[in-house]
C-alpha cells in the first residue's frame, strides 16, 4: 500500500475512533442513538470520503459493498464500530478481494429482463421513499417528527396550506437540519445513480 494511502486510511479511522465515543443515546417513544450536530456533520462527511477513498483504492472489492449497506443502516454503537473494523481490516489486509456479485448479476440477466416495468416502478417508489423516511429519521428526533405531524393536523390534512409552516418549523430544528436532509437524500447512492 502506498504511504499516501495508508495515511489517508489511518487518519479516516483515528477520525472514527475519536467520534464514536461522542455517540449519544437518545430516549423518546424508543431508544436510539445521536451525534450532536456539529459531530453529526463531520460523521456525515467522513462518511462519504471514507466510500469515496475505499472506490478510488481498493476498486472492486466486495468489502465497499459491505460498508456502504452498513453506512445506509440507522446509527448504532455497534453500526458505528463496523465502519471502523471494516476500515481497520482494509488497513490491516489490503489485497483486494474480487466482487462475486457481478458474476451472479450476469448470469441473471435474463431473469431480471423479464420483471415488469410496473413492478419495477413500484419498487423503485418504495425504495426512495424508504431513503426519504431514512433521512428525516436520522435528522430529526421522535418529537420533531410528531412536530411536523401536528402543523399537517392543523391544518386538517392540507399538505398546500400546511407547506410554509412545515418550512417555519424545520428552519426552527436549526440551521443545519433541512441541509444534512437533503445531503442525506442526494448522497443516497440509489438516488444519486439517479440524478445523471
Amino acid at each position: 500500500m502506498k504511504d499516501n494511502v495508508k495515511k489517508e486510511l489511518e487518519a479516516l479511522i483515528q477520525e472514527q475512533r475519536d467520534r464514536i465515543p461522542k455517540l449519544k443515546r437518545e430516549v423518546g417513544s424508543f431508544a436510539y442513538y445521536v451525534y450532536e450536530s456539529s459531530v453529526k456533520e463531520g460523521y456525515i462527511k467522513w462518511r462519504e470520503n471514507a466510500k469515496r477513498f475505499l472506490e478510488i483504492n481498493f476498486t472492486g472489492d466486495s468489502y465497499i459493498d459491505d460498508f456502504k449497506e452498513t453506512c445506509d443502516k440507522k446509527i448504532t454503537p455497534n453500526q458505528q464500530n463496523k465502519l471502523l473494523a471494516i476500515l481497520e481490516a482494509f488497513e490491516k489486509y489490503p489485497q483486494v478481494i474480487k466482487n462475486n456479485k457481478v458474476l451472479k448479476q450476469s448470469a441473471n440477466i435474463n431473469i431480471h429482463s423479464n420483471i415488469s416495468s410496473t413492478n419495477t416502478q413500484s419498487q423503485s417508489q418504495n425504495q426512495e421513499i424508504k431513503i426519504l423516511l431514512k433521512s428525516l429519521e436520522d435528522e430529526l428526533s421522535v418529537s420533531q417528527l410528531k412536530e411536523l405531524k401536528l402543523v399537517v393536523e392543523e391544518e386538517n390534512g392540507d399538505l398546500e396550506k400546511a407547506k410554509p409552516k412545515l418550512m417555519d418549523k424545520i428552519k426552527s430544528f436549526g440551521v443545519n437540519v433541512a441541509s444534512n436532509i437533503i445531503a442525506n437524500i442526494i448522497t443516497n447512492p440509489t438516488i444519486w445513480s439517479s440524478l445523471g
